[in-house]
């Protein structure tokens, strides 16, 4: 048996990242960048207007008022999308939209509203403007062959925009995980099904499922196998082939239907640990066949979910090219007299703000079956091993839930 913190570091120690694939840009939300992108031109890649205006040279306008306004002769009109090929000579201005292209020989744009049209081929100016006025420089964002985006990155939209600007239409990133799930008990049932008698509601198999999708992670196999070590034989043989991990759940203790330990391990699964000394979920397995991780976690529907996020969650990540930290915060105890142990304890709890500070209370209903107080919780109060009491107002670990607080 192992602690908490040695799981972790065993589990870290046998994950890497998967190897890079291309990936179109609209697909990539959310992966992370296998390698730096570098962008290829310019941005933007032209002078471009920042105003709908007139775009004409500085210093024709040198000696413009209101008593005695400058006129100039408009040359023509540049939209966006346009590139004339025009010199604008001295005395002359073009009429330029946002992100027109400002012709050769013009060095300022003076916004429209300042200006007074005349016949449509003059126009008077009443005010002085300083060079570089409204006008966006080539490169002013980014230059060709400068770094756009490091790797290790992850593509949220903003980053997508930001790549797309620049012309990038694929990136190298690391692919999501494929998963396969397998439930295992001849107790369950589907939810929505009348159970027979000593049936129960097969809650793990959704959760897991809607877990993973939580993290993005979209399962490739979720099965449901009876307690028949051939028949979990054959569809843990698949999902090992395919699956980069592998998610069991359900007979990993010690009780005569418990077959899952010795069919992994005669598929070639290497057990790198079994039990940790934590409450719930004491009973977690982990090994390794060749670079698929195999998890092996207790059938308490409770304890799968808490081991899930507590060591899957962080292995996933891994595995796309992130790091495993997941959010810590510190509380203050609502409620005190919390009794230490040889175990880890994994508390579900909820999270206020009082007096300016964060408060953890620890809810009705701990126990590994009981989904109530997961389901109502949004985070996990941890209790570290020890010998001591913990009371209230001592400073605990907290370890934020996912969902919408």
């Amino acid at each position: 048996m192992i602690s908490v913190e040695q799981a972790r570091r065993l589990i870290f120690k046998n994950s890497f990242p998967l190897p890079p694939v291309p990936k179109p840009l609209p697909q990539a939300l959310g992966l992370v960048l296998a390698q730096d992108v570098k962008s290829p031109s310019d941005y933007p890649l032209y002078d471009v207007s920042a105003m709908d205006g007139y775009a004409l040279k500085a210093s024709d306008l040198r000696n413009a008022s209101q008593a005695k306004p400058v006129t100039l002769k408009v040359r023509g009109t540049q939209h966006a999308g346009d590139f004339l090929k025009k010199q604008l000579k001295t005395g002359e201005c073009f009429k330029v939209m946002t992100g027109g292209v400002i012709p050769a020989g013009a060095d300022s744009v003076l916004e429209r509203e300042l200006v007074v049209e005349r016949d449509g081929k003059t126009v008077a100016f009443y005010y002085t403007v300083v060079k570089g006025r409204n006008i966006r420089y080539r490169g002013e964002g980014i230059r060709k062959g400068a770094l756009a985006l490091k790797k290790g990155s992850q593509l949220h939209s903003r980053a997508i925009g930001f790549l797309a600007s620049l012309g990038v239409d694929t990136v190298q990133v690391y692919p999501r995980p494929k998963v396969g799930l397998v439930i295992t008990g001849n107790e369950l049932v589907k939810p929505g099904k009348k159970p027979k008698p000593g049936q129960i509601y097969n809650s793990n198999q959704w959760m897991l499922e809607t877990a993973l999708r939580e993290t993005g992670v979209e399962p490739v196999l979720s099965i449901l196998v009876p307690d028949q070590p051939q028949r979990l034989k054959t569809q843990l043989k698949k999902a090992l082939a395919s699956c980069d991990l592998v998610l069991l759940v359900g007979g990993v203790s010690v009780g005569d239907s418990d077959f899952s330990k010795p069919v992994l391990e005669s598929l070639g699964v290497n057990r790198i640990f079994w039990r940790v000394a934590q409450k719930p979920g004491f009973p977690l397995y982990f090994g390794k066949k060749s670079k698929t991780l195999v998890f092996g976690l207790p059938g308490n529907p409770a304890s799968a979910w808490i081991n899930f996020h507590e060591y899957v969650v962080p292995a996933l990540r891994v595995l796309q090219g992130l790091p495993p930290n997941m959010d810590r915060l510190e509380a203050k105890l609502d409620s005190g007299d919390i009794r230490q142990g040889w175990k880890t304890l994994f508390l579900k709890g909820r999270l206020d703000r009082k007096n300016g500070r964060l408060s953890a209370q620890v809810l009705e209903g701990q126990a590994s079956h009981l989904l109530k107080s997961l389901a109502e919780g949004d985070s996990l109060v941890v209790i570290p091993s020890g010998k001591g009491t913990l009371k209230k107002d001592a400073t605990v670990e907290i370890h934020p839930l996912p969902g919408k607080k």
